[in-house]
């Protein structure tokens, strides 16, 4: 059997939603995720085939089970392709599967030599890079990657400590 072409670490599951303060709401009463910390108009500096492009989203944050849970809402995405490629699934289906590398670069080359194109780089505004790879014809949605940095876990850490002992109340917070 051959060793998986995926990271093994898998952190958080990501749904498009139209709207994200409604998908919160609707999450945590159907499925007991959350509670949702949002941060809006996102600011990150993008890049698609290594021309600047546009990824204007609002995010929230939730805890379900032993993954984070991403709500995203785009609000404007290009060039075309990188537009079609986050706009790929149905409302609430899923968008991306985000992991944890050890090396960014590294794992990013070797996703794209077994055939997963870098569809997107981007720094968030916290510094934190990120590549984001077409993993739609394989998982259904895109490939997020990024290093697990200290204060990219503490987020999580924050996000998984918020869902403990949480009783449902209070579902959309925001950032």
């Amino acid at each position: 059997m051959p060793a998986s072409t995926l990271p093994t670490e898998l952190v958080q599951i990501a749904f498009t939603v139209p709207d994200l303060e409604a998908a919160c709401r609707e999450w945590a009463e159907r499925v007991g995720a959350g509670p949702f910390l949002i941060r809006q108009h996102m600011q990150v500096n993008a890049t698609h085939d290594g021309e600047p492009a546009i990824y204007d989203h609002s995010a929230a944050f939730g805890q379900w089970g032993p993954l984070m849970l991403e709500l995203v809402e785009l609000h404007e995405c290009s060039p075309a392709p990188l537009n079609d490629a986050f706009r790929h699934s149905a409302p609430n289906a899923v968008n991306h599967y985000a992991y944890f590398v050890e090396d960014l670069a590294a794992s990013s080359a070797a996703l794209q030599e077994q055939g997963f194109p870098l569809m997107m780089e981007l720094v968030s505004s916290s510094g934190m890079q990120v590549h984001f790879l077409d993993g739609r014809s394989t998982i259904g949605g895109l490939i997020e990657i990024y290093e697990g940095s200290e204060h990219i876990r503490a987020h999580y850490a924050k996000v998984a400590e918020l869902a403990r002992d949480w009783d449902g109340s209070d579902p959309v917070r925001y950032m």
